[in-house]
């Protein structure tokens, strides 16, 4: 199959690094036996997992959410500060399980340090109350001789936090969740939950829940737009079936749009959508039926197709920069994670490379860009239980995105053939900038659409790095089917 893919040496917009964003919540084992496990040889002195962290910080993770998802709403952060012995050990009645509370704020402040991450707080509308939200920004950011100042201070912690990023609850649309309400009634909560927290601390950016859903999103809107910064939508997508997978990413980015239109609608532009939980999710049931699944533990294996859908994500992402202001993947360790681990090993799964390539062999600085591909046409089930389905009219065999990097002077194209049999001969057009020959070349494929990375063969599925001399600023690139490319060339001019 033949495609074409010109770039224009035109800046027409900036990509936001937070759209490689991260989420962690107290879930299964992504917590607890994931990034945080004291008992693993693998552990620093704080229970943090070294190999986790350098893994992490490889893919720079611009901004990470805590504590949920769903946990958040029945969090209460007090319990989760002051010394680890006194701190109470509850139920976790959200997924299962015991809470130790041994994770709590200054713990996942102290990784984000670590991580050099902005930390980004939800707080609870389910049974916590506007007063707790207040005070847990008191307790982060205020450098003030108040209560909850000082009991950061008394806990060893001079200085403020500064956490910049509150979510105002979660999924509170759905009846799953602790704290569901209507519209209207969640619509007056945000109101008074973020007119109150900006009184104390100007300098936050509030994220709203939004629910994929018009009629709520636009009654949010409407109603407490103006204090707001971002609104969230929620994805999660995948089928035993390829095509399916694939090609919900071009679902993701109608139902972006749609909710893009709706901020135009209002005339809030200062607002901002926050793609704040996405993922492949349909192998594993959050149902808790009997002793034995007592814990939710959601371990969703993940193959390439799966590391493809993420590919697409970010060209969708990448299109759509000045309206998605942040994007976290939902979750980054073994509980729907990116990264597996046991007491003794981590594995990285394709998605892990996708943020590899993404991140560090992609620009800041999006480019002009032209392409041809051919389309197809899908009706398709996905997500737990078929509690999902879209039809699409036009899903793309081939998609891209040129940027630039102006530090390390480079021009970069994500190529993701979407061909599940055929290679893609693609005719590039680079004439109207300046480029140097010699050129690196990154591609993540393997002959089987299914095949993943696992504790006995942890590198079967791979990014390979590959020199490439081009033939000069036209020339011709033979794509793997089902496969990512980055090209990243060098540059003397881009305008």
């Amino acid at each position: 199959m033949d495609a074409y893919c010109k770039v224009w040496g035109v800046k027409t917009g900036e990509i936001h690094s937070l759209i490689y964003g991260h989420f962690i919540e107290h879930l299964g084992r992504c917590v607890y036996g994931g990034i945080f496990d004291p008992g693993s040889p693998l552990a620093d002195a704080r229970g943090f997992r070294r190999d986790v962290l350098e893994a992490v910080k490889k893919i720079k993770c611009p901004v990470l959410r805590w504590p949920g998802g769903n946990f958040a709403s029945a969090y209460h952060w007090e319990n989760g500060v002051g010394p680890v012995e006194k701190r109470p050990q509850l139920i976790n009645y959200v997924w299962g399980g015991l809470e130790s509370n041994h994770f709590g704020t200054d713990e996942f402040i102290e990784y984000c340090r670590a991580l050099g991450t902005e930390p980004y707080l939800t707080v609870s509308l389910g049974t916590a109350t506007l007063d707790e939200a207040l005070n847990w920004l008191e307790y982060c950011n205020l450098d003030t001789p108040t209560r909850y100042a000082l009991l950061r201070k008394q806990y060893g912690h001079p200085e403020p936090y500064r956490v910049k990023y509150w979510g105002i609850g979660n999924e509170v649309y759905g009846p799953w969740q602790v704290g569901h309400c209507s519209a209207s009634e969640y619509a007056e909560k945000l109101r008074q939950y973020a007119m109150f927290m900006k009184a104390v601390d100007p300098s936050i950016k509030v994220i709203a829940v939004g629910a994929d859903n018009p009629e709520w999103d636009l009654t949010v809107l409407k109603h407490a737009g103006k204090l707001i910064d971002y609104i969230s939508i929620h994805q999660y997508h995948g089928s035993p079936d390829y095509y399916e997978t694939v090609a919900a990413a071009y679902y993701v980015e109608e139902r972006l749009q749609l909710l893009a239109h709706l901020i135009r609608s209002v005339n809030l532009p200062q607002v901002k959508i926050a793609f704040d939980e996405w993922n492949v999710w349909y192998q594993v049931s959050a149902e808790k039926e009997g002793e034995e699944k007592r814990i939710v533990l959601l371990e969703e294996p993940y193959a390439l197709k799966d590391a493809l859908f993420a590919a697409g994500i970010f060209c969708i992402l990448h299109r759509m920069s000045d309206v998605v202001g942040m994007a976290n993947l939902a979750q980054m360790v073994n509980a729907l994670g990116m990264i597996k681990t046991t007491p003794q090993k981590m594995v990285l799964t394709p998605l892990y490379d996708v943020f590899d390539l993404f991140v560090n062999h992609t620009g800041r600085v999006r480019l002009g860009l032209e392409m041809t591909t051919d389309y197809y046409a899908i009706k398709a089930k996905s997500f737990v239980d078929g509690r999902f389905h879209f039809e699409l009219d036009r899903v793309p065999y081939f998609d891209a995105s040129a940027t630039y990097d102006p530090e390390k002077k480079t021009v970069s194209l994500a190529l993701v053939n979407f061909y599940r049999d055929e290679k893609l001969e693609l005719a590039v057009d680079l004439r109207d900038i300046a480029v140097e020959r010699e050129a690196r070349l990154f591609t993540l494929s393997h002959q089987d659409v299914l095949a993943l990375n696992d504790f006995e063969n942890p590198d079967s599925v791979r990014a390979r790095e590959t020199s490439l001399s081009l033939e000069g600023p036209s020339f011709a690139l033979t794509l793997p089917p089902h496969s990512l490319s980055v090209l990243e060339i060098p540059v003397t001019k881009v305008w």
